[in-house]
């Protein structure tokens, strides 16, 4: 298989698609009231990693619905033919992984501030 030529339909609908996920995956899959970093990195990673298979499937979807044997191409060549989506799906990255940091950078505000408002908490039950 070969690379399409950048389109309306190849280019501009996975921009949208995958730029509106990676502003509301990493907000569906953090727990809400965590107080963890850790919490956040890993759902920052989770939601990469399924942005990165939401975007192959598109890319499937795609060239599926242009003409190509996609299917055939999986029964000829499942590995090839899943690294060449994969491939393309990592070529998208470049729109989705800023707002993904971005993202990042809002939960892990976040957690600073809960964990702040505890701190306050604890020290006007102190007194």
């Amino acid at each position: 298989m070969i690379a399409e030529p950048i389109g309306l339909w190849n280019t501009g609908v996975p921009v949208v698609v995958l730029g509106a996920l990676a502003m509301l995956l990493p907000r569906w899959l953090c727990p809400r009231e965590t107080r963890s970093q850790g919490d956040v990195a890993v759902t920052i990673g989770a939601s990469a990693g399924v942005l990165l298979l939401v975007g192959a499937g598109l890319f499937v979807l795609i060239y599926a619905v242009g003409g190509t044997d996609v299917s055939g191409a999986f029964g000829l060549a499942p590995v090839s033919t899943s690294m060449f989506f994969l491939w393309l799906s990592g070529f998208s990255a470049i729109v989705w992984v800023p707002i993904l940091a971005l993202a990042w950078l809002g939960l892990a505000q976040g957690v600073e501030k809960r964990k702040g408002e505890d701190v306050v908490r604890s020290v006007d039950n102190a007194d």
